[in-house]
């Protein structure tokens, strides 16, 4: 919590800032900056004060409360806490968030939509009840980090702070910043995760009021504070009103104390940290409502998801769950992993004989890439990698394109796969709804099947003419919504045709429909239905189909025989 100056003896808490992204990673990565800070009587025509909030990068391979050794991410200044001035701080920076329960309903809190792409502010609902004179001086103490039973009795050192500004530039450092020293080794541990039932333990807390001026102070303008000399809002410069806060809280879905468990670990207790061993175990719970989360297409517009290390038949409850939501929304495919990473050819197909969605998709067998964060090869399951050859599918073709094959279905990241399928393991595979995963000599590791999990066979069995049923119907139903509580006459339907039609000739011609009509007229909008406050519309259409095999017939003839013309 951000605090004021003293003001008739007592400190204000002012607000908070919260990232936009969420979990305690980010702690490590953002951290703010108060800077330029000016009291109420400099501000002309103005009862408050203002000041300038930065967001920076965190370097902990330098002295990160020194200005150049981080990076400006983003800056606000001239923020005012005048709530009917357009620099009021909220207004400027954005307050908004969301909640989201357990099936997936959000609320929505705030009055200002957020401006920054990284942070937004809140708890300041009683700032209209302070001193109008009060301004950024300082932030609340820190809070203990978690730690598990083994470390329980281990005492962290109370956090530090920069107290002073050294003249390690000429006459005085105005790129040190007072506050939470980033340098300082054990103050790192406080951006760690913190339990529910933390305490402040021995740490103070920070103000600008208890820090001391520069020792070069004496050689630069009287209204510098000196090294022997306390700040006041008053009684220093501009320059040395400003101080770095950190970031803590933020939860990362799983205790730090649990193993994580990946690759040929997974099981089905303990996958990433989560156990979906069963619908009551915590790992399932916080799946399922991820899941619910994205199940509303009028929140969300997403058209593919994926579960990494979520195993069908080791987690079936999760993945039936992921599969049903997708077919709620019938406009998401999903790309569903059904093998461990040591399971058999034999035991993939087992997997996925009893599912039933040509809105799902599964592969074979588990790849090897190079993970960036340690630069070492690690094995991963095909719904890691399977979205990016989708993207490169779409970037060069279209989506009713089937995402496999030499020209659009490489893994070029892919440094080999588990293991190097036959001609006859393909086929096993892929007679059972898996799409092969090959390897060929010269041409590396590449996606070579694209069915469905649909049971009968049906041009709904190939994903190519899934994702084009799935991008006509986000373009038509987006169309659609404008023609909701308008007049069923003629012209109204007219308007539908008018936009249908030249879309539909746009996929013919770039080889998605072989051929399509639509009806939308006396025929289908009878005198019952317009009654009924219905529009009716039909719209016939023949997927072009992919060439999956290729026969070729060769016919020896004898010397001197002729070909046809």
């Amino acid at each position: 919590m951000l605090q004021s100056q003293n003001v008739g003896g007592s400190r204000y808490s002012l607000f908070r800032v919260y990232t936009r992204s969420h979990g305690t990673d980010v702690n490590q990565h953002f951290k703010i900056h108060i800077l330029n800070v000016k009291d109420a009587g400099s501000v002309a025509g103005s009862d408050y004060g203002t000041f300038s909030l930065q967001v920076r990068s965190v370097n902990f391979n330098k002295d990160s409360n020194r200005a150049g050794n981080d990076s400006v991410i983003e800056q606000f200044d001239n923020l005012s806490f005048d709530p009917n001035e357009s620099n009021y701080f909220a207004r400027v920076i954005g307050d908004r968030h969301i909640s989201i329960d357990s099936n997936g309903k959000l609320t929505y809190y705030g009055d200002y939509p957020n401006k920054s792409k990284h942070i937004r502010v809140g708890d300041y609902n009683d700032l209209e009840t302070y001193p109008t004179t009060v301004v950024p001086f300082g932030h609340n103490r820190v809070y203990v980090p978690y730690f598990d039973t083994i470390h329980a009795a281990t005492t962290i050192p109370t956090a530090s702070f920069k107290r002073n500004q050294s003249s390690s530039i000429a006459d005085f450092d105005q790129n040190a910043f007072y506050g939470f020293n980033y340098s300082d080794f054990d103050n790192r541990e406080y951006l760690s995760p913190i339990p529910s039932t933390a305490a402040q333990g021995n740490n103070v807390t920070m103000s600008l009021e208890n820090m001391f001026g520069s020792d070069g102070a004496t050689a630069v303008a009287t209204n510098f504070a000196g090294q022997t000399e306390l700040l006041t809002l008053s009684g220093s410069a501009i320059e040395q009103r400003k101080f770095v806060v950190p970031f803590q809280w933020g939860f990362d879905g799983q205790r730090p104390s649990v193993q994580y468990a990946t690759g040929a670990d997974i099981s089905s207790t303990n996958t990433q940290g989560f156990n979906l061993n069963t619908s009551a175990d915590s790992g399932s719970i916080v799946y399922k409502r991820a899941i619910n989360s994205v199940s509303n297409p009028d929140e969300f517009d997403i058209n593919m998801m994926a579960l990494p290390g979520v195993i069908h038949g080791t987690h079936t409850g999760t993945t039936n769950h992921a599969i049903d939501k997708v077919e709620e929304r019938a406009d998401t495919f999903l790309i569903l992993d059904a093998s461990l990473y040591a399971d058999s050819v034999d035991t993939v197909r087992d997997n996925v004989k009893s599912l039933d969605s040509n809105f799902t998709a599964t592969y074979y067998p588990w790849v090897k890439i190079l993970d960036d964060s340690t630069n070492r090869p690690t094995w991963v399951p095909p719904s890691v990698v399977l979205p990016g050859v989708i993207s490169f599918n779409d970037s060069v073709a279209h989506e009713w394109f089937a995402p496999a094959g030499l020209n659009r279905g490489g893994l070029t990241d892919v440094l080999e796969a588990k293991t190097r399928l036959t001609h006859s393991e393909r086929d096993k595979l892929y007679e059972d709804r898996v799409n092969p995963i090959a390897t060929f000599p010269g041409q590396g590791v590449v996606v070579f099947g694209q069915k469905t999990l649909q049971g009968k066979p049906s041009a709904l069995d190939r994903v190519n003419v899934r994702r084009l049923l799935i991008a006509l119907k986000k373009f038509i139903a987006s169309t659609s919504r404008f023609l909701v509580f308008e007049q069923n006459t003629t012209a109204t339907r007219n308007r539908f045709l008018n936009v249908v039609n030249p879309f539909l000739e746009d996929v013919q011609s770039n080889s998605g429909l072989s051929a399509f009509r639509v009806v939308m007229d006396d025929t289908n909008n009878t005198p019952d239905e317009i009654d009924r406050n219905r529009l009716v519309g039909q719209i016939f259409i023949q997927p072009t189909r992919t060439a999956e095999f290729i026969v070729l017939d060769f016919v020896v003839q004898p010397t001197g025989a002729t070909f046809p013309e």
